[in-house]
């Protein structure tokens, strides 16, 4: 490797630290604050809370047309007028959410009834999504640019403004719903609206056909693989809340909240591994990346168990004995994060060879799937079918990639046969774990030893590779 190719992979690494810190700690004060909603809120508001929050991640990818993902790419074919660009196409996903807000004006009891929300809240969704695009796409540009510490200041300010004033509000509320929802996203709409501005300023273009197509032609394609993405890992959120009710959504969701740990780290690793992978596809470094790869799956399968180990003692903490049981239902949640951790690698190749297309159909079958199966086992065995239902699709998503990038020719650049056999021996002992739950001594050394195992693991990474 030549001297600029290690200082890439240097610098490529210390963004992906800062990354990896932003994201822990804006999970962290997520998780942090869990037990307090947890115990203000009833289990309805809380589930109905959930469901507010998948509708609102769900039309942030679709009335925003995904804009941002154009900006990596626009970089470089836009290099003069990057400014330009930016604002141009933050404009026109603002457009975009307005044509969709003004359908949702004309028709609201429709889409109160459809979306299980009410209609103030559709409008505090709406007003946010109008300005959302302008922060997704400053901090793309961000990381395009490696600017990654203003990044990680703009991301730590809007967590913990969102933060306090939904807590403070809860506090002080009697709708404690209300409170929740107001509380956590008015600070956000603030921020998007100065950004906003800023980004207007700067590039002073708002409309221009050339970046609107250019954009349009890049990003639109992706919006099913992000959309089915979500809806694997939220619809079964909606579908308890409307077949079975919000309380069994509390339930849920609050197991759900336990698996934040894992998509945190799935999401820091992803971050760090990106650049770096990009870098060695480039210059067909394929055994490199077999390697490093080997023990980016070893370490995160032995979080995974780590973290199912510990799960009585993190639902215990973070909602309290009124979700004494639920815990069983985190297992499955955490072992489909493992199999969605070993598909992105695939995911990864495919679109830096420009497959986003296939990427999709992959991902729109693995969530068909994952509804249709929650039809039938939901009302048999109630919400905690979900976790599996769930669980199933991902681990579908993982076949589905290996077979899309063994049609291109990309599975050479992984080791499959290793991929495969871990994960299967994740899904295994992480499910067989559940039996050790009520010995908590024996969970609690064994959880330990795999810390330590990861901490070895990530040093020989960062000093055999970086």
């Amino acid at each position: 490797m030549s001297k600029i190719q290690d200082e890439s992979s240097v610098k490529a690494l210390k963004a992906g630290v800062w990354y990896t810190f932003a994201t822990f700690l804006k999970k962290g004060i997520s998780f942090a604050t869990t037990p307090i909603f947890a115990r203000l809120l009833t289990k309805e508001d809380f589930g109905s809370y959930s469901n507010f929050a998948v509708w609102l991640s769900i039309c942030a990818v679709v009335c925003t047309l995904n804009l941002k993902s154009s900006v990596f790419r626009a970089r470089y074919d836009y290099e003069d007028d990057f400014d330009g660009y930016l604002s141009s196409i933050t404009f026109l996903g603002t457009l975009s959410t307005a044509a969709f807000y003004a359908v949702v004006v004309m028709f609201p009891d429709f889409f109160s009834n459809l979306l299980k929300i009410d209609i103030l809240y559709l409008h505090v969704m709406f007003i946010e999504l109008l300005f959302a695009p302008s922060l997704s796409i400053l901090q793309a540009k961000h990381r395009i640019m490696q600017e990654y510490k203003i990044q990680v200041l703009i991301s730590i300010f809007e967590s913990l403004a969102c933060t306090f004033c939904s807590v403070f509000m809860v506090f002080i509320c009697k709708d404690k719903l209300f409170a929740r929802i107001v509380g956590g996203e008015v600070p956000d709409i603030l921020i998007y609206v100065v950004v906003f501005i800023i980004l207007m300023i700067r590039g002073r273009k708002f409309i221009s056909i050339e970046y609107w197509k250019f954009a349009a032609a890049y990003s639109i394609p992706i919006i099913p693989h992000l959309l089915s993405n979500i809806l694997l890992g939220s619809s079964d959120k909606v579908m308890i809340r409307n077949m079975i009710g919000a309380e069994a959504n509390g339930n849920y969701s609050l197991a759900y909240s336990c698996g934040v740990i894992v998509a945190t780290l799935m999401t820091s690793f992803n971050q760090a591994m990106a650049p770096w992978l990009t870098q060695k596809l480039h210059a067909e470094q394929t055994e490199s990346i077999k390697k490093v790869n080997r023990y980016y799956i070893a370490l995160f399968v032995v979080i995974v168990m780590a973290s199912i180990l510990v799960a009585p003692e993190l639902m215990l903490i973070l909602g309290g004995k009124k979700y004494a049981g639920v815990e069983y239902i985190v297992p499955p949640v955490m072992i489909g994060y493992g199999f969605k951790f070993a598909y992105t690698g695939y995911v990864n190749v495919e679109q830096y060879y420009k497959k986003t297309g296939i990427v999709s159909v992959g991902t729109l079958l693995a969530a068909g799937f994952n509804i249709v199966t929650n039809l039938i086992f939901l009302p048999i065995f109630g919400y905690a079918a979900a976790a599996y239902t769930t669980m199933a699709g991902f681990i579908m998503l993982l076949f589905l990639h290996y077979y899309i990038s063994r049609r291109y020719g990309f599975t050479k650049v992984y080791d499959n046969r290793f991929t495969f056999i871990v994960m299967f021996i994740m899904m295994v002992v992480g499910l067989s774990l559940q039996l050790l739950f009520p010995y908590m001594i024996v969970r609690w050394i064994l959880a330990f030893i795999m810390g330590l195992s990861s901490l070895y693991a990530m040093y020989r990474i960062k000093k055999k590779y970086f």
